[in-house]
C-alpha cells in the first residue's frame, strides 16, 4: 500500500496514531531529500498544519561530533532565537525529524536519567529522545538504511515503517530532461538509459540517476562514446570517480585512492562520516588539493567559534573508495579480516558489495591502470567468503554481491548452496527483484522463494514473473 507524505502520521486500522515512524531505503533513494521536503512543506503550510507547531531537524552525522550536551543546548545551536523552554512544555505539538540513523556511531544501550535540561554525553541525550524517556509525547520521524533497521527496532518502539520507493520511470524521464538544458542531449541520455535495462533499474535511486546523468554529460561534452558497460552500481560509481579524476586536478586514480581510501575505510569501520581538517592533514598535505572534487566542506558551531569538517559527496562514494582501497592497497590477510568482520558489522557489507563489483573482469575497461586491482586473488577470497556467509541464512545483500560481480560461472557456483530465498524485512524494491531474478536464473531453480508481506507492486511483480516457474514453492 502506498502512502503519501502528508498521511505518514495518519491513524492506522485501529485508529491509533503512530508517534515514532521510520522511513527506510537504500543509499541515495532520497531519505535526506524527503526530510528536507517535509521541513519545507510544513514551513509553507502545506502539510501537518494544526498537528505540529514546531518541527526540528537533527542529522545523526553531525550529532556524532557533539560532546556533553543537553537537548535544550542541541536545539539552541540551531534555533537560538526561539523560547525553547516554553516550546518544549507542549511536546505533543513537536515533530523531530532525525535523519540518517545508519550513520549513528553510538550504541543504543547507553542510557541514564535526566531530562531535556540535563547535560550529558550526546549518545545518552539522543538515545533518551529516541526511547521516549524525554519529551515522550513528541513525534519522531527517523530515516535509515534497511541494514540498520534491526538495530533500531531492538531498542526503540516503532509504530510505523515506510519504504521510500525512489523515482518512477516517468520521474526518471522528467529528471533527465530537467538535468540537461539541451533537449538533444536529454533525448540522447534518456535513450541510453532506456536501452540499458540495468542502468534504468539503477536510476530509480535518485542519487544514481544524478551520477548517470553526470557521466553521460561529461562523455557528450568531451565527444566521447557513451560507455555501454555500465550494468552495476559499482561500474556506475567507479566511472563517476574516474570522470571526476580526469576533469578535476592532475592526480591519478591511484593517487586519489591512496589519499582517500584509508580515510574512507576507517570511517566506515567506525561509522564516522564527518572528518576534521586535522584528520585529513594526517593523510593529505592539503585537504583541498586533488581531492576536493570528492569532498564537501561544512562549517558548524564549536562553542563561540566555528569549526569546519569534511564529508564525502555521498556515503556510497565513501564506500566505493573504501572498497577500491581494500582491493588495491591491502594484503590478502587484511582483506580476509575485513570480510570476516563484515559478517558481524553490517556497515561493512556495502563495502564488500562494491568489492564484488570491482572483481568483475570488465571493470578493467573502466580503469586504465590495469595493475591497480588484483582481481584473480580477490575472486578466490570472495568465493570463500560468500560460501561461509550464506550458511544458514541467505541475506539479500549476498544476492546483490553476486549481481555486482556479473559473472555467471561465479554466481552459479555460489548459488549452489542457496536453495531457500526468504523475504527480507518486507523491504523488496524493483532493484532487489532484478537481483533476485538474476540469481535464480543462474541457479536454474530454487526450492523456496518467500516474499511474504513484502508489499510488491505491479512493477516488482513484472520483474519476477519470468523466474516464478523456476521456484518450486513461492509464497
Amino acid at each position: 500500500m502506498c502512502i503519501q507524505l502528508e498521511n505518514v502520521f495518519a491513524p492506522d486500522e485501529n485508529e491509533e496514531i503512530p508517534s515514532t515512524v521510520v522511513l527506510q531505503g537504500p543509499a541515495g533513494i532520497g531519505k535526506t531529500f524527503t526530510v528536507n521536503k517535509i521541513m519545507f512543506d510544513w514551513a509553507s503550510e502545506n502539510i501537518f498544519q494544526g498537528k505540529f507547531d514546531y518541527v526540528f531537524h537533527f542529522d545523526f552525522r553531525k550529532l556524532n561530533t557533539k560532546g556533553d550536551v543537553s537537548l535544550i543546548e542541541l536545539l539552541s545551536d540551531q534555533y537560538s532565537d526561539l523560547n525553547l523552554k516554553e516550546i518544549l512544555a507542549c511536546p505533543e505539538k513537536l515533530l523531530f525529524l532525525m535523519d540518517g540513523f545508519d550513520e549513528w556511531k553510538f550504541s543504543l544501550d547507553q542510557d541514564e536519567g535526566g531530562d531535556e535540561h540535563t547535560k550529558q554525553p550526546v549518545a545518552i541525550t539522543v538515545n533518551r529522545l529516541l526511547k521516549r524517556k524525554i519529551l515522550s509525547k513528541s513525534t519522531l520521524l527517523i530515516t535509515t538504511r534497511p541494514s540498520s533497521l534491526e538495530t533500531l527496532d531492538k531498542s526503540v518502539t516503532l509504530q510505523r515503517f515506510a519504504d521510500l520507493l525512489g523515482f518512477s520511470e516517468h520521474e526518471i524521464q522528467e529528471y533527465v530532461f530537467n538535468y540537461f538544458q539541451a533537449k538533444e542531449q536529454a533525448a540522447q541520455a534518456l535513450n541510453y538509459i532506456k536501452e540499458n535495462e540495468s542502468v534504468l533499474t539503477l536510476c530509480f535511486v535518485p542519487v544514481v540517476c544524478w551520477i548517470v546523468c553526470e557521466v553521460i554529460k561529461h562523455s557528450i561534452d568531451c565527444g566521447e562514446e557513451l560507455n555501454r558497460n555500465l550494468k552495476t552500481a559499482t561500474q556506475v560509481f567507479v566511472h563517476f570517480v574516474i570522470t571526476l579524476c580526469r576533469h578535476h586536478g592532475n592526480n591519478s586514480l591511484s593517487d586519489i585512492i591512496h589519499k582517500l581510501g584509508p580515510l574512507a575505510l576507517g570511517g566506515v569501520r567506525k561509522q564516522q562520516f564527518l572528518f576534521q581538517e586535522e584528520e585529513l592533514e594526517k593523510l593529505i598535505s592539503s585537504p583541498v588539493q586533488g581531492v576536493s572534487a570528492f569532498l564537501n566542506k561544512i562549517q558548524f558551531k564549536q562553542g563561540l567559534s566555528c569549526g569546519s569538517a569534511y564529508h564525502f559527496l555521498h556515503l556510497s562514494i565513501q564506500e566505493v573508495f573504501a572498497a577500491m582501497f581494500c582491493v588495491s592497497g591491502m594484503s590478502d590477510e587484511e582483506i580476509n579480516t575485513l570480510l570476516n568482520d563484515s559478517l558481524r558489522n553490517s556497515c561493512l557489507l556495502n563495502v564488500v558489495q562494491f568489492m564484488f563489483g570491482l572483481a568483475n573482469k570488465n571493470i578493467q575497461e573502466l580503469i586504465s591502470d590495469s595493475n591497480l586491482l588484483h582481481i584473480p586473488e580477490l575472486r578466490t577470497q570472495l568465493e570463500n567468503w560468500i560460501k561461509e556467509a550464506s550458511r544458514g541464512v541467505c541475506k539479500l545483500e549476498l544476492l546483490h554481491c553476486l549481481f555486482e560481480i556479473q559473472d555467471e560461472e561465479f554466481a552459479k557456483k555460489a548459488m549452489a548452496d542457496m536453495n531457500n530465498l526468504s523475504s527480507w524485512n518486507g523491504c523488496v524494491n524493483k532493484n532487489d527483484c532484478t537481483v533476485i531474478k538474476y540469481c535464480i536464473e543462474q541457479r536454474g531453480e530454487v526450492e523456496w522463494l518467500s516474499l511474504w508481506q513484502s508489499h510488491l507492486e505491479e512493477e516488482e511483480v513484472k520483474v519476477l514473473m519470468e523466474v516464478l516457474p523456476k521456484c518450486k514453492t513461492f509464497v
